[in-house]
């Protein structure tokens, strides 16, 4: 389900739009009253063969940068209420990322996908989505200046999506209050994009024991409790990456045992969902 709106499952060919799956989600969505987020409209990764070898104009890139985005933000049209427009644009010193999108578009291209995105479905809510936001505080200001910038020039942008691959330790939870404060200050919509709590971040040998399960725990009620601090119009909402530890990310990206999730391996709930539920 992480993958379905990304562009190498959505849009495998030029002239082919694979929407089954994603189909499949809206229904479930609808039928059981869940509203949904889409992830993500443009990132430099996980794209498709043809995109990565399009050869065009600058021009040409820019319509079918277009059309890939409008096509599916019209497919989706009132069944999808919300999308991260682009994600992870930023480098970690403030820069923007040298993307595939950046090279053939410009720069521009943020702002481009954004007016697309707005044109196609004008009620859609819009965000953009990174990490590190809260932990590194240059990369926290670039974003923001340039939003801020893009909403002083009328295009539309509602949201941020806070990305929370986290772990037990960092970020510090005064560094999540501080970011949620200046990005609510900001008059952003925030969604916690993203979450999982890691318990073995330096990818070492341990144990896992009841300890670190509960600061797991502690450290998601925190969250959450500094998350209902700010003002109710600014809470967008929590999205986990994943449901059971057996299906995280993490351990096949980073090859090392972990436990990030609510839920275990079995799909039996963890402290961590007990006291989330608990909490909110």
């Amino acid at each position: 389900m992480r993958n379905i709106f990304k562009p190498s499952y959505l849009h495998p060919a030029e002239n082919y739009f694979d929407w089954l799956e994603a189909d499949r989600l809206v229904e479930f969505c609808q039928n059981n009253n869940k509203r949904l987020h889409g992830h993500t409209l443009i990132w430099h990764n996980q794209l498709p063969d043809w995109i990565m070898n399009f050869q065009g104009s600058q021009s040409e890139w820019e319509l079918m940068f277009k059309e890939h985005i409008q096509t599916i933000c019209l497919h989706f049209k009132g069944k999808v209420k919300s999308w991260d427009v682009v994600n992870e644009a930023f480098n970690d010193n403030g820069t923007l990322r040298n993307t595939i999108w950046k090279q053939k578009i410009g720069s521009s291209y943020i702002e481009k996908a954004f007016r697309y995105a707005h044109e196609a479905d004008p009620d859609a809510l819009l965000f953009y989505n990174d990490y590190d936001i809260a932990l590194n505080e240059t990369k926290r200001k670039a974003i923001l200046s340039l939003l801020n910038n893009l909403r002083q020039r009328g295009v539309t942008v509602h949201g941020i999506g806070m990305q929370m691959h986290i772990s037990v330790v960092h970020p510090e939870n005064h560094q999540i209050a501080a970011a949620l404060k200046e990005l609510s200050e900001n008059d952003f919509k925030i969604h916690l994009s993203e979450v999982d709590i890691s318990l073995n971040p330096l990818s070492r040998e341990f144990e896992l024991t009841d300890e670190l399960l509960e600061r797991q725990a502690n450290k998601l009620a925190a969250i959450t409790l500094l998350y209902k601090e700010i003002p109710s119009r600014y809470q967008y909402g929590i999205t986990f990456w994943g449901v059971s530890d057996r299906n995280s990310w993490i351990r096949e990206h980073f090859n090392r045992d972990d436990y990030p999730l609510l839920f275990d391996d079995n799909y039996d709930p963890k402290p961590v969902y007990c006291k989330f539920k608990e909490t909110l």
